[in-house]
């Protein structure tokens, strides 16, 4: 897999486990920030506000519609 989708998908994965730990948009988007800053981390992506942000809402309408 490439660089990029993987580094796509780990933020995928990011967003998802905040929406199932019930973080707010704020709180996730800070998480991710805090995230990006540790040693181990090169993923970009995470510092990506509105990425994450259009991630948050389509997990979230997903979760949503499931609930009808």
């Amino acid at each position: 897999m490439g660089a990029v989708k993987h580094a796509l998908l780990e933020v995928e994965d990011f967003v998802s486990g905040c929406l199932q730990e019930g973080r707010t948009l704020n709180q996730t988007i800070r998480d991710a920030k805090e995230e990006h800053d540790k040693p181990t981390s090169s993923n970009p992506y995470l510092l990506d506000a509105n990425f994450i942000e259009d991630k948050y809402y389509q997990f979230r309408g997903q979760r949503w519609e499931r609930c009808f």
